[in-house]
């Protein structure tokens, strides 16, 4: 596994995020949380950076739709990640 935690993740995508025409904005970040999780960044870094950019959301929401373990909630009921 990629040792790396949202805030690198944050760093990385705010260094090249503004190069990124707004319109592809959401394809280029599913494709760098996608190549992150291809990697072995753990999901809850992964995740935990789409409290960062609204872009980053839509990709983490993108990545994992599909995921049994989306919804996951601690004892207090809040999301876990």
């Amino acid at each position: 596994m990629a040792d790396m935690t949202h805030e690198d993740i944050e760093r990385i995508w705010n260094a090249f995020s503004h190069y990124i025409p707004e319109r592809s904005k959401t394809d280029g970040a599913v494709d760098f949380i996608n190549t992150l999780r291809d990697i072995g960044v753990e999901d809850k870094e992964l995740k935990a950076s789409s409290d960062y950019d609204p872009k980053l959301e839509e990709a983490v929401n993108s990545v994992y739709a599909n995921d049994d373990d989306e919804n996951e909630y601690g004892d207090d009921g809040e999301l876990v990640y």
